[in-house]
């Protein structure tokens, strides 16, 4: 069941988010449970709940509005609320076919509009720094009037910004970051004909002010390495095969449709085709797990301090890191933090030594497995590992593993991250391969795993390397996740973004409403640090997606360099290769030029440079406003320049007056200058774009 427990206070007793409890009577033969929903990446281990008495419980701070969820047992399977009979069919992700069958809770916003008015200056999302700008928002009810922002000694201020969206609105205001300052401000609302002010204590005639000293504002004065960064990313088998000497002893050969299995790919056929991937002008190259495992996709490593045989030696690594650092490129790993293969040294030992071993708390273990199938299973993992035949033999017999793992597979045992050794353990593998010279971390199914060890793992990182990335995978609403990673995979913008150009099933209204909710929960400097991505080693491939339209594409690779966030290129889709759904979307990296679609890897070259060469493209702040329900306006500025993307995200050609200032701008794709203004119309074909910038002093 869930129920609303009341609301939480900031201040001196304003009120902020709904506090929403989520509890079921506990199952029998329980170990842990966890709540499913958009909280937690649809995904069980980010939130467990406390027993207490018979039931389970956990409690959240959610903003008004709608909800899916479910419970899951020892990571099992999502299941609905039995004690809710509102039951839905929830689609989470968008690539994700088969709905989940869960449960459906409401907050609902309170019948006084002036009651859910929100700033919470404690939080970084309502106040922060960006570079030499105080950045402050406040939240409010749609239906009421834009408020304005009066700082005592400075004055009054408009927004700078409206992120509307369908419930409410957030308005931020731009100020003069000053150091050692003492900021005393308030909000003056227009409601129902009456000026009421939002101060420290709420709305009221007259409120005392919210009182911050700047050094306590969080914050960015200079922008870190990773704030806007163009990632470049690769799975290794599947990319070039540098070194034959290296190869597995079996391979796959069929190109289309992939097959799982090694196509021999290598740390020296990455060397090998630097020229590509830099002449991109790429920032960073992301790899997915290099380290020893026992699958060609390494996702199931059992050694997390050396590279997988089959991809070279450590020397190889070490030319690899060299080569992209005189290039002036990153290089970031992808590494398993929420699971290990049952091959991992820990795991065997805590099967072999049983619950007596040191090692047993490291994983956990449903059940103590009866003598005979617990030495059956040791006998794939000892010596050569045979995790995949394991996975087979037992899933033939229909038996489940005796412990929690990744989708339940007996291949991807998942830790225990209440053990303090597994954090001891995962920060001296951080520690080793950052003196090697990597400068980040992508952490595997980070939605997975409890949100107080991301904490923890992050404050530890941090303090070791403050440059140092850390990458979350996630599945859905990032905002959930912003304050124990530099950046997350982006996949709810990507969900957006499709919605509306592939499936065309997003008004206007919505998409805009969509992306404003999301930007305007994250802080600006967490926002443009959003990984986006068109595609991955997990989804099919953008030209598949766009049914081979090139114009579709060109307009999707667009909006990843113009709407904020860092934009992320996977292998071969900066060459129009297709692919469906895994393993299909890891075919071979085709090197044969004659097979490019050369109008997609110019049109990307094209807007990397421009990315690049305007600032504001990758820090600048951002709005949108729909021109009608197929044409898109987006600004993004900073000072002393700003850009203008009118978009076409229709198949028809339209004609518009793009609604910006009237001047003179550069078209950033032709290099004319172009003058807009005194009715001046601009045609798009379908699909089509137009970038125009300016620049100017102060």
């Amino acid at each position: 069941m869930y129920r609303v427990l009341g609301r939480e206070t900031i201040g001196r007793g304003r009120f902020g988010r709904y506090l929403v409890e989520y509890s079921v009577p506990w199952p029998s033969g329980a170990r842990r449970v966890y709540l499913i929903g958009v909280f937690s990446g649809w995904f069980p281990g980010h939130l467990r709940l406390r027993r207490v008495g018979d039931r389970g419980r956990i409690v959240l701070k959610l903003w008004p509005g709608e909800y899916h969820y479910g419970f899951s047992v020892n990571s099992g399977a999502p299941v609905p609320d039995p004690e809710n009979p509102d039951i839905v069919e929830s689609r989470p992700f968008y690539d994700w076919r088969v709905p989940f069958r869960l449960s459906r809770s409401i907050v609902k916003a309170s019948e006084n509009p002036v009651d859910d008015v929100v700033h919470a200056e404690d939080e970084e999302a309502f106040l922060h720094r960006f570079l030499d700008t105080l950045v402050v928002r406040i939240r409010v009810p749609r239906g009421l009037d834009k408020p304005r922002l009066i700082v005592e000694g400075e004055g009054e201020y408009k927004p700078a910004v409206e992120y509307v969206f369908r419930d409410a609105a957030v308005y931020e205001y731009h100020l003069q970051y000053i150091g050692s300052h003492v900021y005393k401000y308030r909000f003056l609302i227009r409601h129902q004909g009456v000026d009421l002010y939002y101060g420290d204590e709420g709305i009221a005639m007259d409120p005392s002010p919210i009182v911050v000293e700047s050094e306590r504002i969080p914050g960015i004065s200079e922008a870190e390495w990773y704030m806007g960064a163009v990632y470049y990313q690769v799975f290794p088998d599947s990319f070039d095969n540098g070194d034959p000497g290296n190869d597995p002893p079996v391979k796959v050969t069929r190109v289309a449709p992939r097959e799982p299995g090694y196509y021999g790919g290598d740390i020296q056929g990455i060397i090998r085709r630097l020229n590509h991937i830099v002449g991109l002008g790429v920032d960073a190259l992301y790899l997915t797990p290099i380290f020893q495992a026992a699958t060609y996709h390494r996702y199931d490593i059992y050694d997390f301090t050396s590279v997988d045989r089959y991809l070279g030696s450590m020397d190889d690594f070490k030319r690899l890191v060299d080569e992209l650092h005189k290039r002036g490129v990153k290089l970031v790993l992808d590494v398993t933090l929420h699971h290990t293969s049952p091959c991992f040294h820990a795991f065997v030992k805590a099967l072999r030594e049983g619950p007596g071993s040191p090692y047993w708390d490291w994983y956990l273990f449903k059940e103590e497995p009866p003598r005979g199938l617990l030495h059956e299973v040791l006998g794939y993992l000892e010596g050569e590992c045979r995790s995949r035949e394991l996975e087979k033999a037992m899933r033939s017999r229909g038996l489940e593993p005796f412990y929690e793992s990744f989708f339940n597979l007996w291949s991807m045992p998942k830790l225990n991250h209440e053990n303090p050794e597994v954090l001891d353990y995962f920060m001296e593998v951080t520690r080793y391969w950052a003196e090697k010279g990597v400068d980040g971390f992508r952490i595997d199914v980070a939605l997975g795993i409890p949100y107080t060890w991301l904490m923890l793992y992050y404050k530890l990182v941090k303090d070791m390397r403050s440059d140092f990335l850390l990458l979350g995978e996630l599945n859905d609403y990032p905002a959930y996740y912003t304050g124990y990673f530099d950046s997350v995979m982006d996949y709810y913008w990507r969900k957006i973004v499709f919605s509306k150009i592939i499936d065309e099933g997003l008004s206007m209204e919505d998409f805009i409403g969509e992306l404003n909710r999301e930007y305007s929960e994250i802080p600006h400097y967490k926002a443009i640090s959003l990984y986006h991505s068109l595609g991955t080693h997990d989804t099919p491939r953008v030209m598949t997606y766009a049914g081979g339209d090139t114009g579709k594409v060109k307009l999707l690779f667009t909006l990843l360099f113009t709407l904020p966030g860092s934009p992320a290129i996977y292998y071969g889709d900066e060459v129009g290769m297709e692919g469906g759904g895994d393993p299909d979307n890891r075919r071979p990296m085709t090197w044969d030029e004659a097979a490019w679609n050369m109008e997609v890897y110019m049109h990307v070259k094209k807007m990397i440079s421009l990315y690049k060469a305007w600032a504001s493209l990758r820090l600048g702040f951002y709005s949108a406003t729909g021109i009608d329900d197929d044409v898109v306006l987006i600004k993004r500025w900073i000072k002393g320049e700003e850009v203008y993307v009118l978009a076409n995200l229709s198949r028809g050609e339209k004609t518009v007056e793009p609604g910006i200032p009237e001047g003179v701008y550069v078209d950033l794709v032709s290099g004319e200058e172009v003058y807009v203004g005194g009715g001046v119309k601009l045609t798009l074909g379908g699909y089509g774009f137009r970038l125009l910038g300016r620049r100017c002093k102060g």
